[in-house]
Protein backbone atom coordinates (compact mmCIF):
# COMPACT_ATOMS: atom_id res chain seq x y z
CA UNK A 1 0.00 0.00 0.00
CA UNK A 2 1.82 3.01 -1.35
CA UNK A 3 0.71 5.69 1.10
CA UNK A 4 1.43 3.41 4.05
CA UNK A 5 4.93 2.77 2.68
CA UNK A 6 5.45 6.48 2.09
CA UNK A 7 4.26 7.38 5.56
CA UNK A 8 6.39 4.74 7.19
CA UNK A 9 9.46 5.66 5.15
CA UNK A 10 9.10 9.11 6.64
CA UNK A 11 8.55 7.52 10.02
CA UNK A 12 11.93 5.81 9.73
CA UNK A 13 13.71 8.89 8.34
CA UNK A 14 12.33 11.27 10.94
CA UNK A 15 11.81 8.85 13.83
CA UNK A 16 8.17 9.68 13.34
CA UNK A 17 7.03 7.57 16.25
CA UNK A 18 8.77 10.09 18.47
CA UNK A 19 7.25 13.02 16.58
CA UNK A 20 3.69 11.66 16.69
CA UNK A 21 2.15 13.00 19.89
CA UNK A 22 0.21 10.41 21.86
CA UNK A 23 -3.44 11.37 22.21
CA UNK A 24 -6.02 9.36 24.12
CA UNK A 25 -8.18 7.25 21.81
CA UNK A 26 -6.23 8.02 18.60
CA UNK A 27 -4.05 5.40 16.89
CA UNK A 28 -1.65 6.88 14.29
CA UNK A 29 -1.12 3.49 12.67
CA UNK A 30 -4.85 3.07 12.14
CA UNK A 31 -5.03 6.47 10.48
CA UNK A 32 -2.12 5.63 8.16
CA UNK A 33 -3.61 2.25 7.25
CA UNK A 34 -7.04 3.67 6.49
CA UNK A 35 -5.57 6.48 4.39
CA UNK A 36 -3.66 3.82 2.50
CA UNK A 37 -6.71 1.67 1.89
CA UNK A 38 -8.70 4.56 0.46
CA UNK A 39 -5.73 5.76 -1.65
CA UNK A 40 -5.40 2.33 -3.26
CA UNK A 41 -8.93 2.67 -4.66
CA UNK A 42 -8.60 4.47 -8.00
CA UNK A 43 -4.81 4.65 -7.85
CA UNK A 44 -3.20 5.74 -11.15
CA UNK A 45 0.03 4.64 -12.83
CA UNK A 46 1.48 8.06 -11.98
CA UNK A 47 0.98 7.47 -8.25
CA UNK A 48 -2.08 9.68 -7.99
CA UNK A 49 -5.76 8.97 -7.45
CA UNK A 50 -8.69 9.18 -9.88
CA UNK A 51 -11.93 8.47 -8.06
CA UNK A 52 -14.98 10.06 -9.64
CA UNK A 53 -18.62 10.15 -8.48
CA UNK A 54 -20.99 7.32 -9.37
CA UNK A 55 -18.23 4.95 -10.43
CA UNK A 56 -17.12 1.57 -9.12
CA UNK A 57 -14.11 3.20 -7.47
CA UNK A 58 -16.23 5.64 -5.51
CA UNK A 59 -18.70 2.89 -4.63
CA UNK A 60 -15.87 0.74 -3.23
CA UNK A 61 -14.43 3.62 -1.19
CA UNK A 62 -17.80 4.48 0.29
CA UNK A 63 -18.50 0.84 1.11
CA UNK A 64 -15.18 0.62 2.96
CA UNK A 65 -16.00 3.80 4.86
CA UNK A 66 -19.50 2.56 5.64
CA UNK A 67 -18.03 -0.58 7.21
CA UNK A 68 -15.65 1.51 9.33
CA UNK A 69 -18.55 3.62 10.61
CA UNK A 70 -20.54 0.51 11.45
CA UNK A 71 -17.51 -1.00 13.21
CA UNK A 72 -17.46 1.81 15.77
CA UNK A 73 -21.20 1.59 16.38
CA UNK A 74 -22.56 4.47 14.30
CA UNK A 75 -26.03 4.30 12.79
CA UNK A 76 -25.29 4.44 9.06
CA UNK A 77 -27.57 5.56 6.25
CA UNK A 78 -27.24 6.82 2.67
CA UNK A 79 -29.59 9.35 1.14
CA UNK A 80 -31.25 9.31 -2.29
CA UNK A 81 -28.26 10.85 -4.10
CA UNK A 82 -25.46 8.98 -2.32
CA UNK A 83 -24.45 11.20 0.58
CA UNK A 84 -23.31 8.85 3.36
CA UNK A 85 -23.85 9.48 7.07
CA UNK A 86 -22.96 7.81 10.37
CA UNK A 87 -24.70 9.07 13.51
CA UNK A 88 -23.61 8.85 17.13
CA UNK A 89 -26.59 9.59 19.36
CA UNK A 90 -26.07 12.15 22.09
CA UNK A 91 -27.84 12.38 25.42
CA UNK A 92 -30.45 14.67 23.85
CA UNK A 93 -31.03 13.42 20.30
CA UNK A 94 -33.87 15.89 19.88
CA UNK A 95 -31.35 18.74 19.85
CA UNK A 96 -29.83 19.92 16.54
CA UNK A 97 -26.83 17.71 15.75
CA UNK A 98 -23.21 18.58 15.09
CA UNK A 99 -22.12 17.45 11.60
CA UNK A 100 -18.55 16.81 10.49
CA UNK A 101 -16.98 15.33 7.37
CA UNK A 102 -15.74 15.91 3.85
CA UNK A 103 -15.62 13.93 0.58
CA UNK A 104 -13.98 10.86 -0.99
CA UNK A 105 -14.04 11.79 -4.69
CA UNK A 106 -10.95 13.24 -6.37
CA UNK A 107 -9.75 15.31 -9.29
CA UNK A 108 -8.06 13.40 -12.15
CA UNK A 109 -4.74 11.98 -10.92
CA UNK A 110 -5.15 13.86 -7.66
CA UNK A 111 -3.71 13.32 -4.22
CA UNK A 112 -4.54 10.98 -1.37
CA UNK A 113 -5.30 13.57 1.32
CA UNK A 114 -7.73 16.07 -0.25
CA UNK A 115 -11.08 14.83 1.03
CA UNK A 116 -10.25 11.43 2.54
CA UNK A 117 -8.19 12.92 5.38
CA UNK A 118 -11.17 15.09 6.28
CA UNK A 119 -13.53 12.10 6.32
CA UNK A 120 -11.11 9.94 8.30
CA UNK A 121 -10.33 12.71 10.79
CA UNK A 122 -14.03 13.01 11.54
CA UNK A 123 -14.46 9.25 11.81
CA UNK A 124 -11.46 8.70 14.08
CA UNK A 125 -12.30 11.75 16.19
CA UNK A 126 -15.76 10.29 16.84
CA UNK A 127 -14.21 6.90 17.54
CA UNK A 128 -11.90 8.53 20.10
CA UNK A 129 -14.88 10.22 21.74
CA UNK A 130 -16.55 6.83 22.06
CA UNK A 131 -13.45 5.11 23.41
CA UNK A 132 -12.83 7.83 26.00
CA UNK A 133 -16.48 7.67 27.14
CA UNK A 134 -16.92 11.36 26.37
CA UNK A 135 -20.23 12.84 27.42
CA UNK A 136 -22.06 14.42 24.48
CA UNK A 137 -25.33 16.30 24.83
CA UNK A 138 -25.86 16.61 21.09
CA UNK A 139 -25.67 13.87 18.51
CA UNK A 140 -22.68 13.93 16.14
CA UNK A 141 -22.96 12.86 12.50
CA UNK A 142 -20.07 12.00 10.19
CA UNK A 143 -20.90 13.02 6.63
CA UNK A 144 -19.31 11.86 3.37
CA UNK A 145 -20.60 14.21 0.69
CA UNK A 146 -20.72 12.98 -2.90
CA UNK A 147 -19.06 14.83 -5.82
CA UNK A 148 -17.31 17.71 -4.09
CA UNK A 149 -14.67 18.14 -6.80
CA UNK A 150 -17.00 18.22 -9.81
CA UNK A 151 -14.43 16.35 -11.91
CA UNK A 152 -16.90 14.21 -13.83
CA UNK A 153 -19.99 16.37 -14.36
CA UNK A 154 -18.41 19.82 -13.90
CA UNK A 155 -20.76 20.22 -10.96
CA UNK A 156 -18.71 20.77 -7.82
CA UNK A 157 -20.07 20.66 -4.27
CA UNK A 158 -23.03 18.66 -5.56
CA UNK A 159 -23.60 16.58 -2.42
CA UNK A 160 -23.58 19.44 0.05
CA UNK A 161 -25.59 21.70 -2.28
CA UNK A 162 -28.23 19.02 -2.59
CA UNK A 163 -28.16 18.41 1.16
CA UNK A 164 -28.98 22.09 1.65
CA UNK A 165 -31.75 22.04 -0.98
CA UNK A 166 -29.94 23.98 -3.72
CA UNK A 167 -30.23 21.32 -6.46
CA UNK A 168 -33.44 20.41 -8.26
CA UNK A 169 -34.39 17.27 -10.15
CA UNK A 170 -34.34 19.04 -13.52
CA UNK A 171 -30.65 19.89 -13.05
CA UNK A 172 -29.69 16.22 -13.05
CA UNK A 173 -30.53 15.48 -16.69
CA UNK A 174 -28.84 18.64 -17.96
CA UNK A 175 -25.42 17.81 -16.48
CA UNK A 176 -23.42 15.26 -18.52
CA UNK A 177 -19.92 13.79 -18.46
CA UNK A 178 -17.53 13.55 -21.41
CA UNK A 179 -19.17 10.31 -22.54
CA UNK A 180 -22.57 12.01 -22.67
CA UNK A 181 -23.88 10.18 -19.60
CA UNK A 182 -26.19 12.41 -17.60
CA UNK A 183 -25.86 12.81 -13.86
CA UNK A 184 -29.42 11.49 -13.60
CA UNK A 185 -28.60 8.26 -15.48
CA UNK A 186 -25.34 7.75 -13.58
CA UNK A 187 -27.24 7.96 -10.31
CA UNK A 188 -29.82 5.43 -11.47
CA UNK A 189 -27.11 3.05 -12.68
CA UNK A 190 -25.54 3.18 -9.23
CA UNK A 191 -28.76 2.34 -7.44
CA UNK A 192 -29.90 5.80 -6.38
CA UNK A 193 -33.26 7.42 -7.01
CA UNK A 194 -32.95 10.94 -8.42
CA UNK A 195 -36.75 11.20 -8.46
CA UNK A 196 -36.53 11.37 -4.67
CA UNK A 197 -33.90 14.08 -4.57
CA UNK A 198 -36.00 16.21 -2.25
CA UNK A 199 -35.75 13.50 0.41
CA UNK A 200 -32.01 14.28 0.58
CA UNK A 201 -32.70 17.85 1.69
CA UNK A 202 -31.97 18.57 5.35
CA UNK A 203 -33.68 21.26 7.38
CA UNK A 204 -30.92 23.61 8.61
CA UNK A 205 -32.78 23.83 11.91
CA UNK A 206 -31.71 20.21 12.54
CA UNK A 207 -28.00 21.14 12.39
CA UNK A 208 -26.23 22.98 15.19
CA UNK A 209 -22.86 23.32 13.45
CA UNK A 210 -20.67 21.81 10.73
CA UNK A 211 -16.90 21.28 11.02
CA UNK A 212 -14.57 20.08 8.24
CA UNK A 213 -10.88 19.23 8.39
CA UNK A 214 -8.80 19.69 5.26
CA UNK A 215 -5.22 19.94 4.13
CA UNK A 216 -4.30 23.59 3.68
CA UNK A 217 -3.41 23.31 -0.03
CA UNK A 218 -1.03 26.20 0.55
CA UNK A 219 2.26 27.01 2.26
CA UNK A 220 1.36 29.33 5.14
CA UNK A 221 1.30 26.76 7.96
CA UNK A 222 4.48 25.01 6.86
CA UNK A 223 6.32 28.28 6.24
CA UNK A 224 5.37 29.73 9.61
CA UNK A 225 5.88 26.46 11.49
CA UNK A 226 2.32 26.29 12.84
CA UNK A 227 0.40 23.10 13.60
CA UNK A 228 -3.21 24.07 12.97
CA UNK A 229 -4.93 26.57 10.72
CA UNK A 230 -8.00 28.19 12.24
CA UNK A 231 -9.98 29.10 9.14
CA UNK A 232 -11.60 32.52 9.47
CA UNK A 233 -13.38 32.55 6.14
CA UNK A 234 -13.82 30.77 2.82
CA UNK A 235 -13.25 32.97 -0.19
CA UNK A 236 -16.01 33.19 -2.76
CA UNK A 237 -14.79 33.20 -6.38
CA UNK A 238 -16.03 35.49 -9.11
CA UNK A 239 -15.10 34.45 -12.66
CA UNK A 240 -15.28 37.28 -15.18
CA UNK A 241 -14.39 37.39 -18.86
CA UNK A 242 -12.88 40.59 -20.28
CA UNK A 243 -12.94 40.60 -24.08
CA UNK A 244 -10.95 43.28 -25.88
CA UNK A 245 -11.94 44.11 -29.50
CA UNK A 246 -9.54 45.85 -31.89
CA UNK A 247 -8.46 45.23 -35.47
CA UNK A 248 -6.85 42.18 -37.05
CA UNK A 249 -3.87 43.25 -39.16
CA UNK A 250 -0.61 42.03 -40.69
CA UNK A 251 2.21 41.85 -38.14
CA UNK A 252 4.82 43.04 -40.64
CA UNK A 253 3.07 45.78 -42.59
CA UNK A 254 1.21 47.60 -39.79
CA UNK A 255 3.28 50.34 -38.10
CA UNK A 256 3.21 50.29 -34.32
CA UNK A 257 1.37 53.61 -34.05
CA UNK A 258 -1.53 52.37 -36.20
CA UNK A 259 -2.19 49.14 -34.36
CA UNK A 260 -5.22 48.22 -32.31
CA UNK A 261 -3.59 45.22 -30.67
CA UNK A 262 -5.84 43.41 -28.22
CA UNK A 263 -3.07 41.14 -26.90
CA UNK A 264 -1.04 44.18 -25.83
CA UNK A 265 -4.14 45.57 -24.10
CA UNK A 266 -4.75 42.25 -22.39
CA UNK A 267 -1.13 42.13 -21.23
CA UNK A 268 -1.41 45.58 -19.69
CA UNK A 269 -4.67 44.57 -18.03
CA UNK A 270 -3.13 41.39 -16.59
CA UNK A 271 -0.42 43.39 -14.84
CA UNK A 272 -3.14 45.54 -13.28
CA UNK A 273 -5.03 42.43 -12.10
CA UNK A 274 -1.87 41.17 -10.41
CA UNK A 275 -1.33 44.42 -8.50
CA UNK A 276 -4.90 45.17 -7.41
CA UNK A 277 -5.74 42.63 -4.63
CA UNK A 278 -3.32 43.92 -1.99
CA UNK A 279 -5.02 47.33 -2.08
CA UNK A 280 -8.27 45.96 -0.70
CA UNK A 281 -7.60 43.12 1.71
CA UNK A 282 -4.87 40.86 3.04
CA UNK A 283 -6.91 37.88 1.90
CA UNK A 284 -7.88 39.08 -1.59
CA UNK A 285 -6.40 37.33 -4.64
CA UNK A 286 -6.88 37.61 -8.39
CA UNK A 287 -5.63 35.32 -11.14
CA UNK A 288 -5.61 35.20 -14.92
CA UNK A 289 -5.40 31.53 -15.74
CA UNK A 290 -6.96 31.46 -19.18
CA UNK A 291 -6.71 33.52 -22.37
CA UNK A 292 -8.22 33.11 -25.82
CA UNK A 293 -6.57 34.97 -28.70
CA UNK A 294 -8.20 35.39 -32.11
CA UNK A 295 -7.14 34.47 -34.71
CA UNK A 296 -4.10 33.25 -32.75
CA UNK A 297 -1.50 33.47 -35.52
CA UNK A 298 2.19 34.23 -35.02
CA UNK A 299 2.28 36.86 -37.76
CA UNK A 300 -1.17 38.34 -37.07
CA UNK A 301 -2.13 41.26 -34.83
CA UNK A 302 -5.02 39.85 -32.86
CA UNK A 303 -8.31 41.66 -33.28
CA UNK A 304 -9.91 39.96 -30.29
CA UNK A 305 -8.52 38.71 -26.98
CA UNK A 306 -10.48 37.21 -24.11
CA UNK A 307 -9.04 37.18 -20.59
CA UNK A 308 -10.62 35.13 -17.80
CA UNK A 309 -10.12 36.51 -14.28
CA UNK A 310 -10.69 34.56 -11.05
CA UNK A 311 -11.04 37.07 -8.19
CA UNK A 312 -11.62 35.97 -4.57
CA UNK A 313 -11.80 37.23 -1.03
CA UNK A 314 -13.44 36.25 2.24
CA UNK A 315 -14.72 39.85 2.63
CA UNK A 316 -17.49 40.53 0.13
CA UNK A 317 -17.22 44.34 0.33
CA UNK A 318 -13.51 44.27 -0.48
CA UNK A 319 -14.10 41.77 -3.26
CA UNK A 320 -16.83 43.90 -4.86
CA UNK A 321 -14.66 47.04 -4.74
CA UNK A 322 -11.80 45.12 -6.33
CA UNK A 323 -14.10 43.91 -9.11
CA UNK A 324 -15.39 47.41 -9.81
CA UNK A 325 -11.88 48.83 -10.03
CA UNK A 326 -10.85 45.94 -12.27
CA UNK A 327 -13.67 46.74 -14.69
CA UNK A 328 -12.75 50.43 -14.60
CA UNK A 329 -9.11 49.61 -15.38
CA UNK A 330 -10.12 47.43 -18.34
CA UNK A 331 -12.26 50.25 -19.75
CA UNK A 332 -9.49 52.83 -19.27
CA UNK A 333 -7.00 50.61 -21.11
CA UNK A 334 -9.45 50.04 -23.96
CA UNK A 335 -10.28 53.75 -24.27
CA UNK A 336 -6.63 54.78 -24.30
CA UNK A 337 -5.83 52.24 -27.03
CA UNK A 338 -8.91 52.92 -29.17
CA UNK A 339 -10.44 49.51 -28.42
CA UNK A 340 -13.73 48.17 -27.12
CA UNK A 341 -14.03 45.90 -24.10
CA UNK A 342 -16.96 43.76 -23.04
CA UNK A 343 -17.22 42.36 -19.52
CA UNK A 344 -19.28 39.29 -18.67
CA UNK A 345 -19.61 37.67 -15.25
CA UNK A 346 -19.58 33.87 -15.48
CA UNK A 347 -19.56 32.70 -11.84
CA UNK A 348 -20.32 34.55 -8.61
CA UNK A 349 -20.21 32.61 -5.33
CA UNK A 350 -20.52 34.58 -2.10
CA UNK A 351 -17.75 34.18 0.47
CA UNK A 352 -18.48 32.68 3.87
CA UNK A 353 -17.08 34.04 7.11
CA UNK A 354 -16.56 31.50 9.90
CA UNK A 355 -18.42 32.50 13.09
CA UNK A 356 -16.22 33.47 16.02
CA UNK A 357 -17.80 30.68 18.08
CA UNK A 358 -16.53 28.03 15.66
CA UNK A 359 -13.09 29.62 15.40
CA UNK A 360 -12.91 29.77 19.20
CA UNK A 361 -13.79 26.07 19.48
CA UNK A 362 -11.01 25.09 17.05
CA UNK A 363 -8.47 27.43 18.63
CA UNK A 364 -9.34 26.25 22.13
CA UNK A 365 -9.11 22.60 21.04
CA UNK A 366 -5.64 23.19 19.59
CA UNK A 367 -4.37 25.11 22.61
CA UNK A 368 -5.70 22.44 24.98
CA UNK A 369 -3.70 19.91 22.95
CA UNK A 370 -0.52 21.99 23.09
CA UNK A 371 -0.63 22.89 19.39
CA UNK A 372 0.15 26.23 17.78
CA UNK A 373 -2.42 27.96 15.57
CA UNK A 374 -2.61 30.45 12.74
CA UNK A 375 -5.68 32.36 11.61
CA UNK A 376 -5.95 31.61 7.94
CA UNK A 377 -8.41 32.10 5.06
CA UNK A 378 -9.38 29.33 2.69
CA UNK A 379 -8.90 30.40 -0.89
CA UNK A 380 -10.40 27.14 -2.18
CA UNK A 381 -14.04 26.13 -2.02
CA UNK A 382 -15.15 23.30 0.25
CA UNK A 383 -18.37 21.69 1.43
CA UNK A 384 -18.10 23.95 4.50
CA UNK A 385 -18.64 26.90 2.16
CA UNK A 386 -22.06 25.56 1.19
CA UNK A 387 -22.96 24.51 4.72
CA UNK A 388 -21.85 27.89 6.04
CA UNK A 389 -24.57 29.65 4.06
CA UNK A 390 -27.19 27.94 6.22
CA UNK A 391 -25.63 26.80 9.52
CA UNK A 392 -22.60 27.86 11.61
CA UNK A 393 -19.67 26.17 9.88
CA UNK A 394 -15.91 26.11 10.18
CA UNK A 395 -12.73 24.39 9.05
CA UNK A 396 -9.54 23.00 10.53
CA UNK A 397 -6.45 23.15 8.32
CA UNK A 398 -3.38 20.94 8.67
CA UNK A 399 -0.10 21.67 6.82
CA UNK A 400 0.49 20.71 3.21
CA UNK A 401 4.10 19.91 2.35
CA UNK A 402 5.30 22.59 -0.10
CA UNK A 403 1.67 23.56 -0.61
CA UNK A 404 1.17 20.78 -3.14
CA UNK A 405 -2.38 19.61 -3.82
CA UNK A 406 -4.52 18.14 -6.59
CA UNK A 407 -1.51 16.09 -7.68
CA UNK A 408 0.33 12.89 -6.69
CA UNK A 409 2.78 15.17 -4.82
CA UNK A 410 0.10 16.04 -2.28
CA UNK A 411 1.50 15.22 1.14
CA UNK A 412 0.78 15.81 4.84
CA UNK A 413 2.96 14.14 7.46
CA UNK A 414 1.53 11.56 9.84
CA UNK A 415 2.15 13.75 12.93
CA UNK A 416 0.23 16.60 11.29
CA UNK A 417 -2.63 14.26 10.38
CA UNK A 418 -2.81 12.96 13.95
CA UNK A 419 -2.78 16.50 15.34
CA UNK A 420 -5.74 17.26 13.11
CA UNK A 421 -7.72 14.31 14.45
CA UNK A 422 -6.99 15.44 18.01
CA UNK A 423 -8.18 19.00 17.35
CA UNK A 424 -11.27 17.66 15.61
CA UNK A 425 -12.01 15.43 18.61
CA UNK A 426 -11.75 18.26 21.12
CA UNK A 427 -13.65 20.75 18.97
CA UNK A 428 -16.51 18.28 18.38
CA UNK A 429 -16.71 17.65 22.11
CA UNK A 430 -17.04 21.37 22.77
CA UNK A 431 -19.67 21.92 20.07
CA UNK A 432 -21.69 18.84 21.05
CA UNK A 433 -21.89 20.02 24.66
CA UNK A 434 -22.85 23.62 23.97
Amino acid sequence: MWILEKVFSKVRLLDDQEHCTSYEGIDPIELAEKLSEIADIGRTDQGGVSRFPYTEEEKEAKQRFKEWMEDIGLTVYEDAIGNLFGRLEGEHPELPAVLTGSHLDSVPNGGAFDGPLGCLSSLLAVKALIQTNSRLKRSVEVAVFVDEEGARFNNSLFGSRTFMGEVKKEDLKRLKDQQGISLYDAMVKNGFDPEKISSAFRDPEEIYAFLELHIEQGKRLETKGKNIGVVNGIAGPVWTSYTFYGETDHAGNTPMEYRKDTVAAAGEFITVVEKLPGSYSETAVATVGKMNIFPNGTNVIAGKTEVMVDARDIHIEAREQMLQDMKRAAQDIADRRGLEVKVREEVNIPPVLVPDSIQDAVRSAAEKSGLSTLNIPSGAGHDAMIMGKYVPSGMIFVPSHRGKSHSPEEWTSLPDCVNGVQVMKEALKQLANQ
